[in-house]
């Protein structure tokens, strides 16, 4: 725990903390700007924090930069350091005269803070399981109805994770998390190949046929290598395999051919015909009936010709593109009658079984490679889904769990501090968002009333080290219900720090109290540092 904070710009060099609650005591005018809440931001800032330099630049704009040095008792053992706010990232180990000793970075000083308060189980670091908790005047963390929020910005679904580290219920949301991670990466680079054809991608249909395809090739090899001499003795049995395959192919291409080029034909026979009227036509037209609307004929005529002109295009761009297919067509033709050329010429050669098999183990490991693929992609989407289900069950349960011992522990405070029939805030915890509050009780002294109990609630029931709370949660609250708090805070026997003023209105019992708990009083004639810049 921390017993000492000494600072030579202090107007007490030292200040001395003890277990229990440690009060810093302001008057009874409640007097602003006499270092309190700065008081509490240098306790921040011992246990590593840096919201004093974010925050409080004033203090070094005013006392310049400057040094404090503090000591720490665990197992009864003393350790003492010295930060500084020039370099607050570099600490020094000290001796008991806090002299230095060796230097330590921010990172060190964090990890000696947690193994010492015994986190290594929590997987947070030191700041991130201690800085919500210590809610001080400048800091972003004082919104009543995000208690969860560190800072604004925050995502709600980190604020919720955070809170399962510090409960020790993340480990099973983590191992689903990451495997999540490495399968949703696995698909991604599997949707990249395909997207990039670097592997094949297949649809299902494809998939089916590709299964058949391989199992009509591993019958055919069982065939050759069962009659092998057969086949030795007889190539053409295998050359007769060869044509059939390509004999069916050069048909249907045939077909195609034949059907391309009868349209082709046609089209060209569209355009060799002129079907719009020329103006000769119309001469004997006018000789036989003078009276004839020359100038409604020659309309007639331009009309024609506009239609014609357009037939004209889509027709001879109709013709390239079909006369294109049937070149195309004839290409294909030839190449399979070189095949079979090639085949009837090898009818007396045995290497043509060596070719087939050869031929057969390429289609095989290619078709095979299609449906590898095929299957890894329907297998880790299956998985994806899966393990999404299961992500979402185990944190909705761990978040419920967790979300009930809040309320519990948060409706027993309520009941000793207020009353048993008094509203208790509650606590609700989603996949992807959060919310607090107490319905039909949002006055501002009960809101901060709330978000001291849940502090208090995730104090007790975690090993959070420590709290720290600023006078300013306390000022609109009832003053029965302080008095209470006090108690309360006692009662929990963990270190906290309190800053609090006009203490005679919680009643002489509650007074007492925190003079007894006490490590320091201010006042307007009694600041914090020497140095008074409020003048």
């Amino acid at each position: 725990m921390l017993v000492e904070v000494r600072c030579d710009k202090f107007k007490e060099n030292s200040i001395e903390f003890h277990k229990g609650l440690n009060v810093v005591l302001g008057d009874d005018e409640a007097t602003n700007s006499i270092g309190k809440s700065s008081l509490l931001m240098v306790l921040d800032f011992v246990f590593g924090g840096a919201s004093l330099i974010e925050h409080n630049s004033d203090i070094v704009d005013e006392l310049g930069d400057h040094y404090y040095l503090f000591e720490f008792v665990f197992d009864e053992v003393s350790y003492y350091f010295k930060r500084g706010t020039k370099t607050p990232d570099l600490l020094y180990e000290c001796d008991a005269e806090y002299s230095e000793i060796e230097p330590l970075s921010i990172d060190g000083f964090r990890a000696f803070l947690k193994k010492s308060y015994q986190l290594d189980d929590i997987d947070l670091t030191f700041r991130a399981a201690v800085s919500l908790y210590s809610r001080v005047w400048g800091k972003d963390n004082l919104d009543v109805k995000q208690p969860l929020h560190s800072h604004k910005n925050k995502k709600p679904t980190d604020c919720m994770d955070d809170l399962l580290k510090l409960y020790g219920q993340y480990r099973s949301v983590k191992a689903l998390a990451r495997k999540l991670k490495e399968l949703t990466d696995e698909k991604t680079a599997i949707r990249n190949a395909f997207k990039q054809n670097l592997i094949p991608k297949i649809n299902k249909t494809k998939y089916k046929d590709n299964i058949l395809k391989v199992n009509e090739i591993d019958d055919e090899i069982k065939d050759i290598k069962k009659n092998l001499a057969k086949y030795a003795v007889n190539i053409s049995e295998i050359v007769n395999r060869e044509v059939s395959e390509v004999k069916f192919k050069k048909d249907s291409l045939l077909r195609e051919r034949a059907r391309t080029s009868v349209r082709l034909n046609r089209v060209r026979a569209d355009l060799d015909q002129n079907r719009h009227i020329k103006s000769r036509a119309f001469s004997s037209l006018v000789r036989f009936f003078p009276d004839v609307d020359q100038n409604r004929i020659s309309k007639v005529e331009e009309f024609h010709s506009k239609i014609t002109k357009i037939l004209k295009s889509e027709l001879k761009e109709s013709e390239k593109e079909l006369s294109d297919s049937l070149d195309s067509i004839d290409d294909a033709i030839r190449d399979l009658d070189d095949t079979l050329q090639k085949t009837f010429s090898n009818i007396d050669k045995p290497d043509i079984i060596i070719d087939r098999v050869y031929e057969l183990s390429n289609v095989k490991s290619s078709t095979q490679a299609e449906i590898q693929y095929f299957e890894k992609d329907d297998r880790v989407a299956d998985e994806l889904g899966d393990i999404r289900r299961d992500l979402i069950k185990e944190k909705s349960r761990v978040l419920k769990f967790v979300e009930d011992i809040i309320n519990n522990k948060t409706r027993q405070y309520v009941s000793m501090v207020y009353s048993e029939e008094r509203r208790s805030p509650k606590l609700h915890l989603s996949q992807k968002s959060y919310s607090f509050s107490a319905i039909e009780d949002t006055g501002t002294g009960k809101a901060y009333s709330n978000l001291i109990l849940f502090d208090l609630a995730v104090f007790e029931t975690t090993s959070l080290p420590f709290v720290i709370h600023d006078s300013v949660l306390f000022k609109n609250i009832e003053n029965a219900a302080v008095a209470r708090m006090v108690d309360l805070y006692l009662s929990l026997g963990k270190q906290s720090f309190i800053a609090i003023d006009e203490i005679k209105k919680y009643g002489d019992h509650v007074a007492k109290l925190l003079i007894k708990n006490r490590v320091i009083s201010l006042s307007n004639d009694k600041v914090l540092y020497k140095k008074d810049w409020r003048k």
